[in-house]
């Protein structure tokens, strides 16, 4: 609910008002005093809360449910300190000017609108009170002294998993379930919701409540795109491994402990995958083949290889991530960079290191109409995506000399080409004959020869038959084995290790 009788003046730069390591007894007075002058009228408020136990968090989650508009909130699972906390909430800042604000100190908003005028006309003024955004390094480099130590489990390295979250709240509970369901101890969560309208936000905090000192919970003020969310879960990441969590998937109990025995025992292993299983939006399970008929460790050369063939990992959530190796590299983002913003990671990280595979399925992806896979599949993407890419595949592989991922270069080409012929069917049969009519045309567009493949004239008999015939047609084209969904599983390439 939004009670806020100030009305945003869009003249105005934005200020971003950082409330963070807070006096308890003056929090709330405070807060109210900032939501209840008129002068400063373009704000937002950033609370960090540093694991408090005093009350603080409540009275942030009061202010919280009166201005949600306003503001935008992180809870810490462990005290980082004053100087921690600073930098964070300046990185979550939207504005053009910060105001922080800590231990008791009091808003002035008559000074800062002042002052920010002031700023704004002349670029060299500078205030004790009000910051430029662009001034986080000067005021806010990180005291690594103030960090509390990581907790260990069993001398069991953290593994963070990353949760980012957009009115997912019919599938959260059971995402969140499964998170603290794990077999291995010493994780942390780092989740953030984009301003669900949904259930959501009362889901997440249910849990923070259970897990305070496992979770970390943000909660951005207005949608801010994908990037925002993910940016959120990355700058609270502190484990040695993490994952990319998807909070409509499903994690099986033995997940993260399987991926960590992997990459503990083979250091030069620069990720972890597992195979997965598909989950419908009712929690109908489908099983899917592992890509591998065993796990295994694959050298990084001929996995990069593979993925000039295959994408082999078709969710994020089914990989765990070294972050020593990782946090230089590609990172997610929106539809296009979240759907093979991971794979170029992915075949980077091969270019590198070797690829631990698990063949279990111990991820269940959930597929459904709102779903990143979903609006993939129906812009095209798995197949004019993967195009594009495995031409910045042979770009990198060539200027690092891997000759036996170029020299697949063509051959990925015509296999695309039959997968848009695959995805022609599957659009068919999920009775989209728009969308499979336009993979019919790709998949000859990628590869000419394609007209003479028994499949595609098939197809193309399909498209130029009447109802009662193409019903027969769909019926022969999805029991064609491997045709609908890849229905074998493949050796390991040359060299890899049996685990």
């Amino acid at each position: 609910m939004n009670t806020d009788p100030v009305m945003n003046d869009p003249n105005e730069p934005l200020v971003s008002i950082l409330v963070y390591n807070y006096d308890m007894q003056y929090l709330d007075r405070c807060l109210a005093s900032i939501f209840n002058q008129s002068v400063l009228k373009n704000f937002e408020v950033i609370i960090i809360d540093d694991a408090t136990s005093d009350g603080s968090w409540n009275i942030a989650m009061h202010f919280l449910d009166r201005y949600s508009n306003r503001i935008s909130v992180n809870r810490n699972r462990r005290v980082l300190g004053h100087r921690a906390n600073l930098r964070h909430a300046m990185q979550m800042a939207k504005g053009r000017y910060c105001v922080p604000l800590h231990l008791d100190q009091a808003f002035l908003p008559e000074y800062v609108i002042k002052t920010v005028k002031t700023m704004d006309l002349d670029p060299y003024v500078k205030s004790s009170v009000v910051y430029r955004s662009v001034e986080v390094d000067e005021i806010a480099s990180p005291d690594i002294s103030s960090f509390a130590p990581l907790p260990s489990v069993l001398t069991k390295p953290l593994v963070s998993i990353l949760c980012y979250n957009y009115n997912y709240g019919q599938y959260l509970r059971q995402c969140l379930e499964s998170i603290f369901a794990q077999s291995y101890e010493n994780i942390e969560l780092c989740f953030s919701d984009n301003a669900s309208t949904d259930e959501s936000w009362a889901i997440a905090l249910e849990f923070v409540r259970k897990y305070p000192d496992k979770m970390i919970l943000t909660r951005n003020r207005k949608n801010f795109g994908p990037d925002a969310n993910f940016a959120n879960c990355r700058r609270n990441k502190s484990g040695k491994y993490y994952i990319n969590f998807c909070s409509d998937d499903v994690l099986e109990p033995e997940y993260v402990e399987r991926c960590v025995f992997a990459l503990e025992k083979y250091p030069n292993a620069g990720l972890a995958m597992v195979n997965r299983a598909i989950l419908d939006e009712n929690g109908n399970r489908t099983e899917e083949p592992p890509f591998y008929n065993k796990s295994c460790i694959i050298p990084g050369e001929e996995q990069a290889a593979v993925y000039m063939m295959a994408g082999v990992n078709p969710s994020v959530s089914q990989v765990m991530y070294r972050c020593a190796i990782v946090d230089t590299r590609t990172v997610t983002g929106g539809l296009v960079a979240r759907y093979y913003g991971t794979r170029i990671l992915d075949f980077n990280i091969s270019t590198d290191f070797d690829i631990a595979y698990i063949k279990e399925p111990l991820l269940l992806h959930r597929l459904h109409s709102q779903s990143d896979t979903s609006q993939a599949d129906s812009n095209l993407l798995p197949v004019i995506g993967m195009y594009v890419l495995n031409h910045q595949f042979g770009d990198i592989a060539s200027v690092r000399s891997l000759t036996k991922v170029t020299d697949r270069l063509p051959q990925s080409i015509e296999k695309l080409a039959n997968l848009s012929v695959r995805y022609s069917v599957r659009s068919l049969i999920s009775k989209d004959e728009s969308t499979a009519l336009r993979y019919f045309h790709l998949a000859v567009a990628m590869h000419p020869k394609l007209v003479d493949d028994p499949a595609w004239k098939l197809l193309q008999d399909y498209f130029e038959a009447d109802s009662a015939l193409k019903s027969n047609i769909l019926e022969q084209l999805g029991s064609s084995n491997n045709l609908a969904a890849r229905a074998i599983s493949y050796d390991p390439p040359p060299g890899s290790i049996h685990i």
